[in-house]
């Protein structure tokens, strides 16, 4: 009897500590090329939406595997033999996962419900990752052949039109999936407004709630913020002589906010045509505040001596951890944001002929 006590005691231990036991998740990765070696890394985005690597793995004669765990289901990033260009992204639950990688190209990842759900997309990123590749590995006079480069765009062009057309797909079955709010992150900063409203648009329950939906409606928010009819966000930094300056505090009644840097050559040789229009229009209400991308405080000096530049210059000295560049999505030097006499956003990125035109048609109207 007491023997059969003690069975029972024993088994209900077991099942006790097998249900305390928290759940792993577990990534199981094959090469195509069965000597391959290398390396991969994990990379997950916390609640805080920092990403950090939480796990690494030789690969070591074709085969490596991952294990860990998460709480709640997270966003990941597989990075391969440290190529940023080729990071897989992963939904990553506590399951066993699937991969199988060809070189630095991932061709299958499999595992969790979302995770599948996300492949459906995946495989045309994998498609462009693999055109991307190719085109990489082709020698250079073959690269700067233009015949051979209009034929790769055109497959790229092909690709993403098919990639797009997955995306309504997706979001058409299965409009509640943490995978359809992820996929649209991908593109998150390429994606136009009026699309990235109309994606979101789609969106409903958990699909429209998870983490990945919140950075979508900050994306849009941000947007918005910056749309033409819209008043420009303000900022304040420090000019060369150490003095803070604000772009509401500068009355004007056409205003350009100049983004460029020292280093930027294609600003550097603009900079003579903003001249000339800045002394033509200046007298009759045209102001220009330049935000300098540079993080060097002599560079950006001796830029403005040599270029000849006399409106107001204002910096952070932290190149693109700049503020401004945030407020207004600056993704590339020059940028020009055009504003109105109520600061009041009436035209972004103009150069040349088209921006004299703007400036011209807004300094002379009533």
């Amino acid at each position: 009897m007491r023997i059969f006590k003690l069975l029972s005691l024993l088994i209900s231990l077991s099942v006790l500590l097998n249900s305390c036991s928290p759940k792993m998740y577990k990534i199981k990765g094959t090469c195509v090329d069965k000597a391959s070696e290398g390396k991969i890394a994990l990379l997950v985005r916390g609640e805080n939406n920092k990403i950090d690597t939480v796990a690494k793995s030789n690969i070591v004669k074709g085969k490596f595997s991952i294990t860990g765990s998460v709480p709640s289901i997270r966003e990941g990033y597989l990075l391969i033999n440290d190529r940023n260009k080729n990071l897989v992204p992963v939904l990553l639950e506590n399951v066993k996962y699937k991969m199988v990688l060809d070189g630095n190209v991932v061709t299958s990842l499999t595992g969790s419900k979302e995770q599948n759900i996300l492949n459906q997309y995946l495989g045309t990123r994998i498609e462009l990752a693999k055109l991307l590749e190719e085109f990489l590995t082709r020698p250079m006079d073959d690269r700067s052949n233009d015949s051979i480069r209009k034929m790769y765009q055109q497959y790229d062009k092909q690709l993403t039109e098919k990639a797009k057309k997955q995306q309504s797909e997706i979001l058409a079955n299965n409009p509640e999936s943490y995978a359809s709010a992820f996929f649209i992150t991908l593109d998150l900063r390429d994606t136009p407004l009026d699309e990235l409203k109309s994606m979101y648009g789609k969106l409903s329950g958990f699909g429209a709630t998870n983490p990945a939906a919140e950075r979508i409606l900050k994306r849009i928010e941000l947007l918005q913020s910056i749309d033409k009819g819209n008043v420009a966000p303000d900022f304040s930094m420090k000019t060369p002589e150490g003095n803070i300056l604000s772009l509401h505090s500068i009355k004007a009644k056409v205003k350009i906010i100049d983004f460029w840097a020292s280093w930027c050559y294609p600003c550097r040789q603009l900079n003579p045509f903003m001249i000339k229009m800045y002394e033509k229009y200046h007298d009759k209400g045209l102001e220009i505040i330049g935000v300098s991308l540079d993080d060097d405080y002599t560079k950006w000096t001796n830029a403005i001596k040599k270029d000849g530049i006399t409106w107001p210059q204002v910096s952070e000295l932290k190149k693109w951890r700049c503020k401004a560049v945030e407020l207004y999505d600056v993704k590339v030097v020059p940028h020009t944001v055009i504003l109105n006499e109520n600061n009041e956003i009436v035209g972004k990125n103009l150069k040349g002929e088209e921006l004299e035109n703007m400036i011209s048609k807004l300094i002379n109207s009533k």
